[in-house]
Order: C-alpha cells, then sequence, then structure tokens
C-alpha cells in the first residue's frame, strides 16, 4: 500500500480549521520512562503566559481556531486556571487527571466548556481515585467530551486489555470515548517496545476512533480512499522516506512555553517569531514540504505525497525545487 494523502478528516471539510498547540510546560509529576516529551523547566512568568494567551485570541480572530494545552503535565503550571479562562476558542486540555477531584471541581466551574483529554498511565495512576474523577467528568460536569487513552505498555499487556475493556464499556455516551494506546520505544529504544505481531493484530482490530482520511494505492495499483485512525497509520504507515506537502501553519500551529511560534511541533531549528514580537506585521507558511512523518500532533495534518525517495545528497534541496 502506498499513502497518498492522510489528514484528519475535520480540517479536510473545514479547511480554515487551525489547530493551536500550546506546550504549557514540560515538567510532568509522572515522568513515565517511555515518555521523551517531558522534561524540567523552569515555570514561565504569568507576563510570558499572557502574552501567550493574547497571541491565540488574535489568532482566533483571523481563522476557526481550537486551542490544545498539553506537556508535560499542563495543570501542574500553577496558572494554568487562568490559561483556560483567558482563552477565547474552544479549548481541549491534555492531562494524566492526577490532580485531586475538588481541584477539577474548581476547573470545571471556571470552564465547563473544555474537551478532557485523560491518559491512563498503569504504573502511575491510582484506579479509584482516577474513576472518580472519570464519573465526575461524566455525570455532574458539563464537560464538552471526555476522552479516557489507556496507555498500553508491553509489560502489562493483560492489565491494558483488561482496563480497555472497563472503560471502554463504562458509557454509552456521545461526550465520552475511549480509546487505547500503544507505548513505543523512547528515544533509546528500549522502554514499551516489546511487542509482537499478535499484540498488534489484537491492537489494530480495536481501532475504530476513525477522525482521519486515507487515500492510498493499493497493490494493484487502484486508488482507494476510506477512514483510519491515529493509530493505525502510526502501525503501518512507512518511515520517513517519503516527502509529503503538509499543511502545516496553515491547519497547525504550536506555541512552546517560552512563547515561541513554530508551523508544528517537529520543525522547531528556528521559530517563525515570538508573541513579544510585532507578529500581526508576520507572515505564517502556507504550508510546507515535510520529510518528517512525526507520529504525534503531525499526523493529524492534511498532508499529500510529494514523492517516494529517501533523504540523500541528491534530494537535500526538494524543497527548493517542488
Amino acid at each position: 500500500m502506498e499513502i497518498l494523502e492522510v489528514g484528519l478528516k475535520e480540517m479536510r471539510n473545514n479547511p480554515n480549521l487551525t489547530y493551536s498547540y500550546w506546550y504549557v510546560t514540560g515538567i510532568c509529576n509522572y515522568e513515565c520512562d517511555y515518555c521523551d516529551i517531558f522534561h524540567d523547566e523552569q515555570i514561565q512568568e504569568w507576563e510570558t503566559k499572557e502574552k501567550i494567551v493574547e497571541f491565540f485570541n488574535w489568532l482566533g480572530t483571523k481563522k476557526q481556531q481550537k486551542v490544545l494545552l498539553y506537556g508535560g503535565e499542563p495543570t501542574i503550571d500553577p496558572d494554568f486556571p487562568k490559561i483556560i479562562e483567558g482563552l477565547n476558542d474552544y479549548v481541549r486540555v491534555f492531562t494524566n487527571l492526577s490532580k485531586p477531584l475538588d481541584y477539577w471541581k474548581d476547573i470545571i466551574k471556571i470552564r465547563n466548556d473544555m474537551t478532557v483529554s485523560i491518559s491512563y498511565h498503569i504504573h502511575k495512576c491510582n484506579d479509584t481515585e482516577f474513576l472518580k474523577k472519570i464519573k465526575f467528568l461524566v455525570e455532574e460536569s458539563d464537560v464538552n467530551k471526555v476522552r479516557v487513552k489507556i496507555m498500553g505498555d508491553s509489560r502489562y499487556i493483560q492489565e491494558s486489555q483488561d482496563l480497555f475493556s472497563f472503560y471502554k464499556k463504562l458509557y454509552d455516551d456521545k461526550r465520552y470515548e475511549c480509546y487505547i494506546d500503544l507505548v513505543f520505544p523512547n528515544t533509546q529504544g528500549d522502554i514499551g517496545a516489546q511487542w509482537k505481531d499478535k499484540d498488534m493484530d489484537w491492537f489494530l482490530a480495536l481501532q475504530d476512533f476513525q477522525t482521519l482520511y486515507l487515500k492510498y494505492k493499493d497493490n494493484d495499483g487502484v486508488v482507494k480512499e476510506r477512514e483510519t485512525s491515529w493509530n493505525e497509520m502510526r502501525a503501518t504507515m512507512l518511515p520517513s522516506n517519503h516527502y509529503y506537502y503538509c499543511m502545516a501553519g496553515t491547519n497547525t500551529i504550536f506555541v512552546n512555553s517560552n512563547g515561541d511560534v513554530y508551523p508544528c511541533k517537529s520543525h522547531k531549528e528556528v521559530p517563525l517569531y515570538n508573541v513579544y514580537d510585532d507578529y500581526k506585521e508576520c507572515d505564517i507558511p502556507n504550508g510546507m514540504v515535510c520529510n518528517y512523518m512525526g507520529f504525534c500532533c503531525e499526523t493529524e495534518i492534511p498532508k499529500k505525497l510529494v514523492c517516494r525517495r529517501k533523504v540523500g545528497e541528491e534530494t537535500k534541496n526538494i524543497r527548493n525545487l517542488l
């Protein structure tokens, strides 16, 4: 199978939609050994976070925008309540739900129109407390949506399957979703990588969370199109020996905790600008040719195949040629 085009259905249907990611902090209280995202850093001053809020609120006047808050663990930032109160557009927060129940009750009083995306880390979570908070969010709050993601770890295969089965069946409510996400190797390649083919078969059979579209060429050369999932793409897509024209910048923007603005999470060599700059006079890229297929938020950005070539000396200037 040759991937010709892939992306978030929501973005394809609404080209003006922008997913704006804010890396609130790299600090995380869990520090999972398979995670390369968290790191120690100084919590930013409120002035910087206020500038980022102002930037997103300005961007929201130009495009239809969804602001996604993540880390690390964004609720570790003491100004998190002020952040969600200050943002004008749709907000989704990615959290491990480790803060006490009373904290979440106070958060919902500030803002109940959020989507709360929750990761369940088997070796870290307190089962009883976690379930209490899920029940509060679904049964007692008016949040927009509750999404539970079981972090499937190869060291806890049966526990992963049992937890997914339990939480998947917990509610039959359109405001509630549950899916499972396999933990893959960290940078060192030695944690969470012991998945066998039979485990992948079990995992892929569960992928019914169809948020992506996929256009592909089958082995007979016939071009077809269907829905797919983020995890199916991660498990089956070829690595970075393709060049894709990606709508980064147009459909996504990424802001680091210090206020640096990038078109996506992967291309962070040089920021477009900082939120302290006069960004209203600056341009945001209208898409880019990319040879990196990262399986984080970038998987969702609509992208089309440009060519199938390995990165090498003969293709290093391809971005200038196309």
